[in-house]
């Protein structure tokens, strides 16, 4: 999808925009990515079934409808327009809908336990005050989960090096905001604790001949956590922060 303006999104683009978000599924959440993620830090933080979760950039709402099937019951949803299914709205308690740019998120302070965000930050123009909302309408030590494009992957270096140019970035689609580790580390961690960081490895990168060994290596890894995190760290296609809301 092109990179549209928010007034592009409401007007000449609107229709042409909601087929598309209507039945989008992202690849974090097409390989169960988000669901495994989200329910692993659940635990953790002792997050249940009743916790009140928001779902930023929801689009299609298929990752709320994974809590669902899964037992969460208090799923909120956001996005810049009307852009969820009929049949998804009524899994949801409330859609609401704000520029993350620019617009206050329209909830009270200290209202969810969690909040996630599956690779919508990099279509931010301003994603650092979109940060800065969710932290607000966090609850003390409330979790914001969310996945931007990994640019520090070797596909992602070795694609730089060839064409000056990050792959995800080109002028066909719509990331404009690199978010590298250390601009993460100096804007988001002024508001937030470091959970951990995990990675989205795709099956693609386990296609060919080399994918068969890097296969045979990973599997390898799965009983040595250090080694298995340092692989998906090289091979992962999206990088995903877990974090939690500095008291």
């Amino acid at each position: 999808m092109e990179y549209l303006t928010k007034e592009e999104l409401k007007t000449s683009h609107r229709n042409s925009a909601s087929q598309q978000l209507s039945s989008h599924i992202g690849k974090n959440i097409k390989y169960q990515f988000t669901l495994q993620i989200f329910q692993k830090y659940a635990r953790l933080r002792n997050i249940n079934t009743s916790a009140r979760i928001l779902d930023l950039g929801t689009a299609s709402g298929a990752f709320l409808q994974q809590l669902y099937d899964n037992g969460y019951q208090n799923l909120y949803a956001h996005d810049i327009d009307d852009y969820l299914p009929a049949e998804r709205k009524k899994i949801i308690k409330e859609y609401k809908f704000a520029d993350l740019s620019a617009e206050k998120l329209p909830w009270p302070d200290n209202s969810f336990d969690a909040v996630t965000a599956w690779c919508v930050l990099p279509h931010l123009e301003n994603p650092f005050y979109a940060a800065r909302e969710i932290q607000r309408v966090l609850k003390k030590d409330g979790v914001f989960i969310f996945t931007a494009l990994h640019l520090a992957s070797k596909a992602s270096i070795d694609y730089f090096k060839k064409n000056k140019n990050f792959g995800s970035y080109k002028e066909t689609n719509n990331h404009i905001s690199l978010l590298p580790d250390s601009v993460v580390q100096k804007t988001m961690l002024k508001f937030f604790d470091l959970v951990d960081v995990d990675y989205l490895v795709i099956p693609k990168i386990f296609d060919g001949w080399r994918g068969k060994l890097r296969k045979i290596l990973f599997n390898l890894t799965s009983k040595n956590p250090k080694l298995e995190k340092a692989l998906k760290k090289r091979w992962g296609y999206n990088i995903c922060y877990i974090l939690k809301k500095r008291a």
